[in-house]
């Protein structure tokens, strides 16, 4: 189960995954509503995990950890860890955003101006 804070949308969902398959590595991470028994693909920006998912770990405050490899077997150093979150407002949305309203109240002030 979900239970923490940094993706509202998982909250209370029963998060699980699919390991791959021998030819490739090629995880897939699921959120399963126990109410309604609706299962749906956690989409990872609509790009492929190209790992093997090894497990599930889980911190204090209830965020959830991918443990993942680039290795068919128990072998090697290419492990990795990753941690589910939301992604964030990308910075070029947020840039062109305060830009804008930068210019507008550059415009309202150049009208006030002028009044």
């Amino acid at each position: 189960m979900y239970r923490g804070s940094a993706v509202p949308a998982l909250q209370g969902k029963y998060i699980f995954g699919d390991w791959g398959a021998f030819a490739a590595p090629r995880a897939r991470i699921f959120a399963g509503d126990l109410t309604t028994g609706a299962i749906e693909e956690i989409n990872i920006d609509n790009l492929t995990l190209n790992r093997w998912l090894l497990g599930f770990g889980q911190d204090a405050k209830g965020e959830l950890y991918l443990l993942v490899t680039n290795s068919l077997g128990p072998s090697g150093l290419t492990g990795g860890i990753y941690m589910i979150s939301a992604v964030p407002l990308p910075a070029a949305v947020w840039l062109f955003g305060s830009g804008l309203a930068g210019l507008v109240g550059m415009a309202r002030r150049e009208m006030l101006v002028k009044a």
